[in-house]
């Protein structure tokens, strides 16, 4: 009950705001629904990135494949929830097939060609024109879907979490952090790492392509820079990194963290909202490596709650 109470009573207080009546309740779903966006991508990057150690600078691409897939079928004349469906699978089948050649890869040479996934996505939905509507973008029927944007993300943060719980103390969990201790000796043990390394970003992709295909569907048009610009790319990455990389919380806290601190920045000094992602990873990895639920007082707390287990 100790460990459940901080997760519960936040939950049935965000499922209840819909129902207030005020002025500013659309604004204020607005900006909780692009919170939890940044949760879900930041906690699933961390499957991978955190639990498993490799720095998948390539995360992003599974929510941009599953925003494109939802547009382009929806506006085939398929059924909405078949097409989350069909788009959630596609990036499923995907992540499966580049998993083999890119975790052939290790460290820097791993993440930079995860990144440079990310922009050759970007350049191909460029340039299909007749399929992704190119530099133009991709347009759906639009529509007013604040509330059920807003309840959906909250339900796939849920999800998520409850996941990532999950996984950490499964045997795959276990054998993705033997995999991020020293891989030759977790292989030399038994460990089948090319099969754990797959399965952990196929499940790791599944959360995005639900975020992107669901994103499509709430503004209503999406283009190549928003769901495949560097600063999307690199969000999840100092999201993760900021709150703690390796732990179940540490992306929700390093998610609320710099949201908060972006909003702020992004109406007062427009000008440094895109300098602030690359500052916190310097930063982070020069002075707190562990991130912010690795200091002293907010890891005394997790052993108060009874989380410290997550822990690397």
């Amino acid at each position: 009950m100790k460990r459940t109470l901080p997760f519960v009573v936040p939950t049935a207080l965000l499922l209840a705001l819909p129902l207030l009546r005020i002025d500013a309740r659309d604004y204020v779903l607005q900006v909780l629904t692009l919170l939890f966006l940044n949760i879900v991508l930041a906690q699933s990057y961390d499957m991978v990135g955190g639990t498993m150690g490799y720095i998948n600078l390539g995360h992003i691409a599974f929510f941009g494949l599953g925003a494109y897939a939802l547009g382009i079928l929806y506006n085939a004349g398929v059924p909405f929830v078949p097409a989350v469906a069909l788009a959630v699978l596609a990036v499923m089948a995907f992540a499966a097939l580049i998993s083999y050649p890119f975790f052939r890869l290790r460290g820097a040479y791993f993440a930079l060609a995860a990144f440079g996934l990310v922009k050759l996505m970007e350049y191909v939905t460029i340039n299909l024109n007749w399929l992704t509507g190119g530099s133009n973008g991709l347009k759906i029927d639009p529509a007013n879907r604040t509330v059920p944007m807003y309840l959906v993300s909250l339900a796939v943060v849920v999800i998520v979490l409850l996941a990532s719980w999950v996984i950490s103390r499964s045997r795959l969990g276990l054998a993705m952090k033997s995999i991020r201790e020293d891989e030759e000796v977790a292989r030399d043990f038994g460990v089948p790492t090319r099969l754990v390394k797959t399965q952990a970003l196929v499940v790791s992709s599944i959360f995005p392509a639900v975020m992107g295909a669901f994103y499509t569907w709430y503004i209503n048009f999406i283009d190549p820079g928003q769901v495949f610009g560097l600063k999307i790319a690199l969000t999840p990455v100092a999201m993760a990194m900021l709150g703690g990389s390796g732990l179940v919380i540490g992306p929700v806290v390093g998610a609320i963290v710099l949201y908060m601190a972006e909003e702020v920045i992004w109406t007062q000094f427009d000008e440094l909202h895109g300098a602030m992602l690359g500052g916190v990873i310097v930063v982070v990895g020069l002075f707190m490596p562990g991130g912010l639920m690795r200091l002293r007082p907010l890891d005394a707390l997790l052993g108060r709650l009874g989380w410290r287990e997550d822990d690397r």
